[in-house]
Order: structure tokens, then C-alpha cells, then sequence
């Protein structure tokens, strides 16, 4: 599940992040809309509440209900370890996802964005001549404290790297430089159309509105799927495939968007993803607010996505995966006895690890109990 951890709020970190708000501070998510929600710079709503991307009660209910529906673990959209822009929350945040996966038994992985590295060029704060090595450090200090996590995510004993780009650092030498001190080097995967070029092992696809272009109907969507899996390469082992719910965002130079159709539109891509060679599927977004690809329960789908996916895994599994829709539901009930602070926190630390281990009808018992 490719993560977002850019959310801050006023409660937990003394600001609404630009996420919420929007770059312009056009929305206040301390005040409703029309519709009685949230003001917040999306068309979509989260149905636990507008969060704070460092706050543990969330991460849990996040956490325990992707592991309900059939996913086993995180891409977190990492933006570096510099002090520029919202860089640091955002570090904040995805060293705090990186304890709470290893804590409810969930691989993670990170997705580099090099366009920080365009942002300290541009700022004076590095210098051309110096990308490398500072690639070298970030990815050195990532290896220390992440790769050698036992819940970080592998791949032929390599820990897997996404990069979202290169949009900035399209130089091969620089990465191969970056990697060459470290004593494993990542599995390193960019965009479909870039990996090439970035001297990567594999590309992964991204949202591919084209696939429903003209209303198709679901064998030439399933062609239309394949053509877009294979295209970064037909080696399998060289493309992780992309399953998107749908694309409607907030910005003002929007791009094409995609329409949800009722969770058909995430079906037909895992259903692809699920009957091919590709070892990696990769969930499109749990929580992009801004461009309407979250997969995360709203108050607009309710918890369809997620049901989507258990669907899917069911049918790939069979009789071992045993969780129903209505488990979905266990974390969210969890997370408001935290925040409604009236029950024993070892009594809701007990019920998350019964979740966290499956044992989804003895947390519900307890929930149950507890009125929650």
C-alpha cells in the first residue's frame, strides 16, 4: 500500500499541514463545509477524521485494516532526511509508520522522492557538483536505520527502494555512486517510463486512465492491462504492477481523470495484477487526498476499496484468508475507545493484537464488551 505521511494537525503537532489546508491556506479543517465535513483541500473525506500522520492510534487502526483486508505492507513516500520545506514532519511521520509496521507485523518499504534534491539546489543549500555524495549519505544513514529492520521488505535479499522519478536526478553514475558504499545494495525500482535511463533493476506503473478510455468493455480492459504491466519490461521480475481505485483531484492543472465505478475500476486492475507473473502488487493510494486516490475509508465510499481488496485475496487464497467486510470495521471501533480515553489502554493494546494475530472474532467479543 504506497503511503502518504504528510498530514499535520493543529491537536497533535501545533499546525494544519499544507495537505489539509492547501498551499494557500484556502481551507480550514477546524471548521465544516456545506456538507457538515471537514474543510480540507479534497474532494474526499477520511471517515476516522481529519489525522496527524504521527499519531500511534491511527497508525494502528490504518495498519490493522489494511492488514484485515489482505495487504502485508507499506511504500511510505519519503522526502529525505534535509530540514527543508515540510521535509522533516514528513521524516517525522515515516519513522513513526516504520515502528508501528514493525509492531503489527507489516513489511515497509520506501518510495524516495528526488525532487528534494532539486529543492536544496535550488535553495543553495547543495550544490551540483555534490548530488552524489549526498545521495550517498542519505542512502547510507537509510540502510542503518531502515534496511536492516527484519520487517523491511525484500526482494531476492535485496531491500526493495521505489523512487518516484527521477524527475531531478537523471543521472545513472549518481545512483550507482549513491548505492555503491552500502553493503546491500537496494533492489532499486523507478517509474515505468524512467528506470531504464536510471540504471534501475524495474519500473513500476503509476495510474493509467488510458486502460478505460471510451467505455471498454472488460475484455479489452484486461488487454488494455496487460499492455501497461508489460510495458516497463517482459520480464516480470522487473515491473511492479500498480492497482488504482481512481483519480479526481483538487489541483489546478489537473490531469485525465478516473472514475471509481464502484470499486470496478481497482477489481479489474488486482484482478490482472493477481492473475500474472508480477511478485509485487502495488495498491494506489492508501491516502493522496489531494489527488482522489485514496483507498483509506471516506465518508464518500465507506469502506468499498478496502473490500475490493479482501474480495480479491480471498479469491487468490482461498479458504486460509478468513476475514469478512464486517472486520473491516474493528479497527475504526478501536480507535474511538482511544480517543474516547474511558477504557484500560491495556485492554486496547490486548484487542490490537488479537487483530493484529487474526483473532477477529475474540476482538470483537471484547469490543463488544467494552461498548465500543
Amino acid at each position: 500500500m504506497h503511503y502518504m505521511p504528510w498530514y499535520q494537525t493543529l491537536a497533535i503537532r501545533g499546525r494544519w499541514g499544507e495537505h489539509w489546508t492547501g498551499f494557500e491556506k484556502q481551507h480550514n479543517p477546524g471548521e465544516l463545509d456545506e456538507d457538515g465535513l471537514p474543510d480540507i483541500w479534497s474532494h474526499y473525506h477520511p471517515l476516522v477524521g481529519v489525522y496527524d500522520s504521527t499519531d500511534l492510534a491511527v497508525l494502528e487502526c490504518q495498519l490493522l485494516q489494511m492488514k484485515l483486508a489482505g495487504v502485508d505492507g507499506v511504500i511510505v513516500d519519503w522526502y529525505g532526511l534535509s530540514g527543508a520545506a515540510d521535509y522533516p514532519p514528513i521524516h517525522q511521520a515515516t519513522q513513526a509508520m516504520y515502528d508501528a509496521s514493525d509492531q503489527y507485523g507489516m513489511s515497509f518499504t520506501v518510495c524516495f522522492e528526488d525532487r528534494t534534491v532539486e529543492r536544496l539546489v535550488k535553495d543553495g543549500a547543495l550544490r551540483p557538483e555534490g548530488i552524489a555524495e549526498h545521495l550517498s549519505e542519505t542512502f547510507a544513514w537509510v540502510e542503518e536505520h531502515w534496511f536492516a529492520g527484519p520487517h523491511y521488505f525484500r526482494i531476492d535479499g535485496r531491500p526493495l527502494l521505489l523512487n518516484f522519478g527521477p524527475i531531478y536526478v537523471k543521472d545513472a553514475g549518481a545512483w550507482t555512486t549513491a548505492f555503491g558504499n552500502l553493503e546491500t545494495p537496494p533492489k532499486f525500482f523507478a517509474l515505468h517510463h524512467l528506470w531504464r535511463n536510471a540504471g534501475a533493476d524495474g519500473g513500476f506503473t503509476w495510474v493509467h486512465p488510458e486502460v478505460w478510455e471510451g467505455d471498454p468493455d472488460r475484455a479489452t480492459i484486461r488487454d488494455r492491462l496487460i499492455k501497461v504491466f508489460t510495458r516497463p519490461s517482459g520480464e516480470a521480475d522487473r515491473v511492479i504492477v500498480s492497482a488504482v481505485a481512481g483519480f479526481n483531484d483538487v489541483y489546478e492543472k489537473s490531469f485525465v481523470d478516473l472514475d471509481y465505478r464502484d470499486g470496478s475500476t481497482l477489481r479489474e486492475a488486482l484482478d490482472v495484477g493477481i492473475d500474472g507473473p508480477w511478485p509485487v502488487i502495488q495498491l494506489v493510494t492508501w491516502n493522496d487526498y489531494g489527488e482522489g486516490t485514496m483507498i483509506e475509508p471516506t465518508h464518500e465510499f465507506g469502506y468499498r476499496f478496502l473490500e475490493v481488496i479482501q474480495e480479491a485475496r480471498r479469491r487468490e487464497l482461498g479458504e486460509g484468508f478468513v476475514f469478512t467486510a464486517k472486520d473491516l470495521r474493528l479497527p475504526a471501533r478501536l480507535l474511538g475507545l482511544r480517543r474516547a480515553k474511558y477504557a484500560s489502554p491495556i485492554e486496547l493494546d490486548r484487542i490490537a493484537m488479537l487483530l493484529s494475530a487474526g483473532r477477529s472474532g475474540e476482538a470483537k467479543k471484547a469490543l463488544d464488551e467494552l461498548g465500543g
